[in-house]
C-alpha cells in the first residue's frame, strides 16, 4: 500500500484531494489539526504518533521530525542500502507529501499579532517536510500548494502516475515555496533589528508565467509577481505584453496621486494628458485635449468607477486598453464589443500597499532599491519666495501640476491650466529643451498658455527658463529650489509679476 503524508495549514481543496488518495489505494498520515479536519470530513487517517510511536511535544512544535518519517521520504528506492535499512527499521516508503505552511505572513500582517504570535508562525517541520520531499522527487511526489493538487488528481483518475519531470516542476515549485517562505520570516526579523533593513530584502516572488515576448519580438519576457495580492485583473481581452506592463504600472503610480475624479492617457510610460474634473468624462475630455493625437493605440485610467458616459468617449479613439477600479455594467458591456481592446479592473486596496513597496530594478549583474516615490510633499514646507502672492486659482493648478511632473521622466515639465495639463515636457538632456518642448506641444494643440502655471522636477540653474515662460504668459511657477542661481531666478520672476513656490522636495525619474 502506498503512502501519502498531509499536514496542511490552509484546508482549501484537501478533502477532495484526500478521497481521490484513499479511492486509489492510499493510506493517509496526517498531525494535529489537519488529521481532525479530514476525520471529521469522513477521511480515514494515521496519526503519525503511530508511525513514530512518540508524542506530538512542545505544544505541537515538534510532531514530524522522526528518522521513520524522514527515512520514509529521503530513501532512494532503486538503492540496495536504502531499502535494507527501510527493512531494518520497519520504515514504510512515503510516496506523496502534501504540505502548506503556517500562514506567517497573514499573522504578520495582522495588526492585533503580537511579536509571539508571529513567531509561532514559523514553520519548522512544514518546511523540512518539502525540502525532504523535492529533494527526493525522483520517487517522491511533493505538493506545496493548493494549486498543485489538479495535477495528482487527474493522474490518479487515469491511473497512471505523475512523471519525472512533472515531479520535478513540483519539487521546484516546493523549493520556491521555502525560499520565499524564508525571506518573509527574514525581512520580518531584520526589519525588528533594524528599522532600515527592509529594503535590503529582495521581494517574495508569489508567481511567474512567460510572456509572448519581451520589449522587442527577439527578446523572451517574464511577468514575475511579488505579491500573492492580486493588483489587477483583466476582465477582457488578450493577454497582456512586457510593455503593457510597463505601462500599467507607470498608470498607476500616476493616478493613485489623485483623490478627486481624475483620468489619465498613457504611451510607452509617460503620460499624454492628465486631468481632475467633478465629472470623470468631463476630465477624459479635458486630458484627450492636452493632446488629441498620441492617445491613439495608448491606454486610459481612471480613478473612479467608469461610467458609461466617459466610456463612449473613450470608445471614439483606438484605445488599447483601459483601467478602472470598477466599471458600470452598461460601460463593460458597451466595451466588450471590441475583442482586441483589454479592460482591466485594479485593487484600490491593493494599490494601497503598492504605495509604501520599494522600487528594483537590475543593474551591473545587481540590484538597485529604493522606495517609491508616491507619497506627496507636505505643504506646510512650501515658501512662497517671490513679491507676487499666489490666488487660490493658481495653488490649486499648481498643487496638480505638481502631482503630474513627479511622474514624468526628468528632466521634466509640466504646464497646467484648470486642473489640465496642457503641454508637457520630459526626458530631456536639459531642461530649457524641455520647457521649450511643453510650450511647443501647448501651442500646437491650440491651448490658452497665457494665465497657466508651471510645475519644474528640478531647481531653474538660470533665469533663461523664467524669461521664456513669462513671454508666453504663465503666472506662477512651483519648484524645488536649491540651485547658487536662486537669487536670480527670485528676482526674474519679480520683474515679469510672477509668483514661485519652493517646495524644498524635488521628485526626479530617470
Amino acid at each position: 500500500m502506498q503512502t501519502a503524508l498531509i499536514s496542511v495549514s490552509n484546508k482549501e481543496g484537501i478533502i477532495t484531494l484526500a478521497e481521490s488518495l484513499i479511492s486509489s489505494g492510499y493510506r493517509i498520515i496526517s498531525t494535529g489539526g489537519t488529521a481532525r479536519y479530514l476525520e471529521e470530513n469522513g477521511i480515514k487517517i494515521v496519526p503519525i504518533n503511530r508511525i513514530t510511536d512518540f508524542p506530538e511535544i512542545l505544544d505541537g512544535r515538534v510532531k514530524t521530525l522522526h528518522p521513520k518519517i524522514y527515512g520514509a521520504i529521503l530513501a532512494d528506492i532503486d538503492n540496495d542500502k536504502h531499502r535494507q535499512e527501510l527493512d531494518k527499521f520497519m520504515i514504510a516508503n512515503i510516496e506523496v507529501v502534501v504540505v502548506n505552511l503556517y500562514p506567517f505572513e497573514q499573522v504578520r500582517k495582522n495588526k492585533d499579532s503580537t511579536h509571539k504570535d508571529i513567531i509561532e508562525n514559523i514553520d519548522i517541520g512544514g518546511v523540512t517536510l518539502l525540502r525532504a520531499a523535492a529533494k527526493n522527487y525522483q520517487h517522491v511526489t511533493v505538493l506545496s500548494q493548493s494549486s498543485h493538487y489538479r495535477m495528482l488528481i487527474e493522474s490518479l483518475s487515469q491511473r497512471k502516475g505523475l512523471t519525472e519531470k512533472q515531479r520535478m516542476e513540483l519539487a521546484v515549485k516546493a523549493y520556491q515555496t521555502t525560499s520565499q517562505y524564508d525571506r518573509m520570516i527574514s525581512s520580518y526579523l531584520v526589519g525588528k533589528a533594524d528599522d532600515n533593513g527592509n529594503l535590503l530584502e529582495l521581494p517574495q516572488l508569489q508567481e511567474y508565467h512567460r510572456l509572448r515576448y519581451g520589449e522587442n519580438p527577439h527578446q523572451q519576457g517574464y511577468y514575475l509577481s511579488c505579491n500573492a495580492n492580486k493588483m489587477i485583473d483583466l476582465v477582457h481581452g488578450k493577454p497582456l505584453s512586457y510593455n503593457n506592463y510597463l505601462d500599467i504600472d507607470a498608470a498607476l503610480k500616476t493616478i493613485i496621486k489623485f483623490d478627486r475624479p481624475t483620468v489619465s492617457i498613457f504611451k510607452h510610460t509617460n503620460p499624454c494628458g492628465v486631468a481632475c474634473d467633478d465629472n470623470l468624462a468631463q476630465a477624459y475630455h479635458k486630458a484627450f485635449s492636452t493632446d488629441t493625437k498620441s492617445p491613439f493605440g495608448g491606454i486610459v485610467i481612471t480613478n473612479k468607477k467608469l461610467s458609461l458616459e466617459t466610456a463612449k468617449a473613450i470608445n471614439k479613439v483606438f484605445t488599447e486598453i483601459i483601467l478602472a477600479p470598477d466599471y458600470d455594467s452598461q460601460a463593460l458591456e458597451f466595451l466588450r464589443k471590441k475583442k482586441m481592446r483589454r479592460l482591466i479592473r485594479y485593487s484600490p486596496e491593493n494599490i494601497e500597499e503598492y504605495k509604501g513597496s520599494a522600487r528594483y530594478i537590475t543593474c551591473l549583474n545587481g540590484i538597485l532599491a529604493q522606495k517609491t516615490d508616491i507619497g506627496f510633499d507636505n505643504q506646510d514646507d512650501w515658501q512662497v519666495v517671490t513679491d507676487k502672492n499666489l490666488t487660490e486659482k493658481q495653488m490649486r493648478n499648481l498643487r496638480f501640476a505638481w502631482k503630474v511632473v513627479s511622474v514624468l521622466k526628468s528632466n521634466a515639465i509640466c504646464i497646467a491650466s484648470d486642473e489640465q495639463t496642457i503641454g508637457m515636457g520630459m526626458g530631456q538632456t536639459s531642461r530649457v529643451d524641455s520647457m521649450e518642448h511643453a510650450l511647443l506641444r501647448a501651442e500646437r494643440f491650440g491651448h490658452q498658455i497665457n494665465g497657466s502655471v508651471c510645475a519644474s522636477d528640478g531647481f531653474f540653474p538660470f533665469r533663461d527658463s523664467i524669461d521664456l515662460l513669462a513671454a508666453k504668459g504663465v503666472k506662477a511657477i512651483i519648484q524645488p529650489g536649491g540651485s547658487k542661481g536662486d537669487s536670480d531666478v527670485i528676482s526674474a520672476c519679480n520683474e515679469h509679476n510672477i509668483a514661485m513656490i519652493f517646495t524644498g522636495m524635488r521628485h526626479f525619474a530617470h
